[in-house]
């Protein structure tokens, strides 16, 4: 136990990747200034996409659980916010010069419905932009691990839900704007100033760092030690007094409500939200950004989501296969580099060591690699309340014994 826990405490971060991401972060802060304006909306818009890499890698990297609906939060956020945009689009800038957004009037509708009009106001749109993606995936959530649903049975219901909801959305036009999505949307504004594409860029920029470090703080700490071992041995981990089901609800939760964030933020920066992000195609865009980045390195999703997004754009220029060399080089990563692009880094610029933690559970297997009592808080708390039940449980059942006793003595005349 002491070598583990020895070994936990050398989880700091390495100078040398420190230095490394000083100088990327240094060039990011830079590029704008630098370069035109098309590549620094390209370049806003693939952070966000390696936030949402990043999202997933929480939970399929960490934990082991596949998913494809992780474009559905995306999106949900998206149209939160998105709603909010449209709402605060001035009169005349909408196609009928009034203020009810042109594709509801397309659709007969006279007023704004019940549930979209509170998101005209800023304040309650922001707050949706995270609470519905992450209530959603909270609801479904319990279904799928209260049931102890694993494995393939996971990645085929997100699968069918990113289907379902697809065909939802493009069904209800009047509400969602059909295939079309939400577009010609405003600018977003901060109490009343009008943010520049330079502003928005920024505001993406500490949104994707403050994503890779909290993502990596969690990841180090017990919790996620306790989410490896799951993945590792989620058997073993239940045996050991671990409520499997709540951390996997947790931790897939909070991927949902970082991926709506990022959904809120890509509406002001292309201007538009559409059902293209629910579907399949888009969700297993994710999933290569995590595979080829690698699972479990969090830099990954980030450094594969601008990779293939710059190859992209420079591939469509010259062929409109594009998806063909993105395939290429997903094929090529998945025989010849199994962990993904970050494998080709040196160890000491890894930002999470996996490996390591891995050789470590698999080495300290038989003399219970997580103890319950004295790795994270939940499980003396969860002790400390069966104690607390017990005592009351003793208390009531002495007093139900005493009363007993004292009818049978009436009875008997003692």
């Amino acid at each position: 136990m002491t070598e583990v826990m020895g070994r936990l405490r050398q989880s700091a971060v390495p100078k040398r990747l420190l230095i490394t991401t000083s100088v990327l972060l240094l060039i990011l802060v830079v590029l704008p200034f630098v370069a035109g304006g098309f590549q620094t909306n390209l370049m806003a818009k693939l952070l966000l996409f390696g936030a949402l890499g990043v999202s997933l890698d929480l939970v399929w990297g960490f934990a082991g659980i596949l998913s494809f609906a992780h474009g559905v939060f995306f999106t949900l956020g998206g149209y939160a916010m998105a709603y909010y945009l449209k709402l605060n689009l001035s009169a005349s800038a909408n196609t009928y010069g009034g203020s009810l957004p042109d594709f509801m009037v397309w659709n007969g509708l006279k007023e704004l419905p019940w549930f979209i009009a509170p998101l005209q106001f800023f304040p309650i749109a922001a707050f949706a932009m995270v609470a519905v993606p992450a209530g959603f995936a909270y609801i479904i959530g319990w279904f799928i691990f209260r049931s102890k649903v694993s494995g393939v049975y996971i990645t085929i219901i997100t699968l069918a839900i990113s289907s379902a909801l697809t065909t939802f959305f493009v069904s209800q036009q009047a509400y969602t704007g059909g295939t079309n999505g939400i577009t010609d949307v405003s600018s977003l504004s901060l109490f009343g100033l009008v943010i520049p594409p330079i502003g928005l860029y920024f505001i993406i920029l500490v949104f994707t760092v403050f994503v890779i470090a909290a993502s990596w703080w969690l990841t180090q700490s017990n919790f996620g030690l306790i989410l490896r071992s799951i993945q590792e041995n989620e058997q073993r981990i239940s045996y050991l007094g671990y409520d499997v089901a709540s951390f996997k609800i947790f931790i897939w939760t909070l991927s949902a409500g970082i991926a709506g964030i990022a959904g809120g933020l890509f509406v002001p920066l292309n201007k538009f939200i559409s059902p293209v992000y629910l579907a399949v195609a888009f969700g297993t865009q994710i999933v290569i950004w995590v595979a080829v980045g690698g699972r479990g390195t969090l830099f990954g999703p980030v450094i594969a989501a601008i990779l293939l997004g710059q190859v992209q754009n420079y591939a469509d220029r010259v062929t409109q296969d594009w998806q063909l060399v993105v395939g290429v080089l997903l094929l090529i990563v998945v025989l010849f580099l199994p962990d993904g692009l970050m494998g080709l880094v040196p160890k000491q610029f890894k930002l999470n060591d996996s490996t390591r933690l891995g050789a470590i559970v698999r080495s300290n297997s038989a003399a219970g690699f997580v103890r319950a009592s004295l790795f994270d808080w939940y499980t003396p708390l969860q002790n400390l309340v069966q104690q607390l039940g017990h005592t009351l449980f003793d208390r009531s059942r002495s007093s139900h014994q005493k009363v007993q006793q004292a009818k049978t003595n009436r009875k008997t005349g003692i």
